[in-house]
């Protein structure tokens, strides 16, 4: 089966389990043991296995021979949203007990509007505290078995007892000039509730979930997961772009939002598509959960077909996303040159080597047209790479 009618199937099977409808009996007729098996691999790239799991299921379409992966999956995201949900209410008591200002970010807040939580999986969990707050904040989780990993530009990385990611964030920047110049301001946007949990306003809220995904977006896609959460956002929960029009335009991303918001209606809501829509669908299926290199090398050789301007401008980042590699430039922005030079020597390292010359080698071969076909993307988008 070809990757546009794989890609059709996969839309219709989740457009049916967020409206909680039957799945239509064109595509029941369609799922063979073979696309079934290849549906499992591209679902899993954006890590939705499991919503098609349970759908197959209740639809009776699941062959024996193919349930054990889909079953895994479904076996694994269950237990990954039970041990984030028990993790996830004891930082908050923390908090609460401690009176630690903190704002619950992005699936923490969406996921109740699914219409199962465990559907919307996620790899961590984000909250954000005052940066006057942040080691007192860090020192509670410690002595309650969290285990601190790194600290970062935005973050401090934590692990609860039983693995969880917590990314404790003391800022919501990503490095982009015009979204920090919005996003800075984040509590300003945030109100109080009856415990130390803020919330953030629903026009705040709203940015900051286009903001995140277009920040992935340029990084080479933003998944599928991404454009559910806008449809639930605003068939669920009531928010549309719209009400954030002036912090969407004042960081630039306006065009962006709709367009997704459009997209998500296309293929959620069975809107009617054109031409864009395809293209844009493709490009976020095409990258998965992560965004793959292709897109990646791609939206960077956007500026210039050089393979010699990429590899250089990869090898000497700009300042501002140097600091989120090594923080110490925001005090001391004079050390930028030394921290290129120490980028380099990483490239020693046979791991961060190999993923350099794998990007150099798809940097060599990605088209002209299809660097074209990305700069034409984002220009429709209003985005800069």
């Amino acid at each position: 089966m070809e990757g546009k009618a794989l890609q059709d199937i996969l839309i219709k099977i989740l457009r049916s389990e967020l409206n909680e409808t039957e799945l239509d009996h064109t595509v029941k007729e369609q799922l063979t043991s073979e696309v079934i098996s290849a549906l499992f691999s591209l679902s899993k790239r954006h890590d939705l296995a499991h919503i098609v799991s349970a759908s197959l299921y209740k639809n009776g379409v699941l062959e024996e021979k193919t349930k054990s992966p889909y079953y895994r999956e479904e076996a694994i995201s269950l237990y990954r949203y039970e041990q984030m949900r028990y993790a996830y209410e004891q930082i908050c008591e923390l908090f609460n007990q401690a009176n630690i200002p903190y704002i619950p970010l992005k699936g923490s807040v969406i996921r109740p509007y699914y219409p199962k939580e465990s559907m919307r999986t996620s790899c961590d969990i984000d909250i954000l505290v005052k940066q006057e707050s942040l080691d007192q904040a860090v020192t509670l989780l410690v002595q309650n078995g969290f285990r601190y990993d790194a600290k970062y530009y935005h973050d401090v990385s934590l692990l609860s007892p039983a693995n969880i990611h917590l990314e404790l964030h003391f800022n919501i920047l990503e490095s982009n000039k015009n979204l920090d110049a919005v996003l800075e301001s984040v509590w300003d946007f945030a109100k109080p509730t009856e415990t130390a949990c803020y919330r953030l306003t629903s026009e705040f809220f709203i940015f900051h979930m286009f903001a995140h995904m277009s920040y992935h977006f340029l990084s080479g896609g933003c998944g599928l997961k991404s454009l559910m959460d806008i449809w639930v956002m605003k068939y669920k929960m009531g928010l549309v772009y719209e009400s954030a029009k002036e912090l969407l335009t004042r960081a630039g991303i306006y065009t962006f939002a709709e367009e997704i918001s459009h997209l998500a209606d296309v293929c959620f809501s069975g809107m009617d598509g054109n031409a864009f829509s395809d293209t844009l669908l493709f490009y976020i299926v095409s990258g998965g959960v992560y965004g793959s290199t292709e897109n990646k090398v791609a939206v960077s050789k956007s500026e210039s077909h050089s393979t010699v301007v990429y590899t250089v401008k990869k090898l000497f980042l700009p300042y501002r996303t140097m600091t989120t590699v090594y923080p110490i430039l925001i005090k001391a922005p004079f050390l930028l040159p030394f921290c290129w030079i120490a980028r380099i020597f990483k490239l020693s390292i046979p791991e961060k080597r190999k993923k350099a010359l794998s990007e150099l080698k798809v940097a060599n071969h990605i088209s002209d047209t299809e660097t074209d076909s990305v700069k034409e993307l984002l220009s429709r988008l209003g985005l800069q790479p």
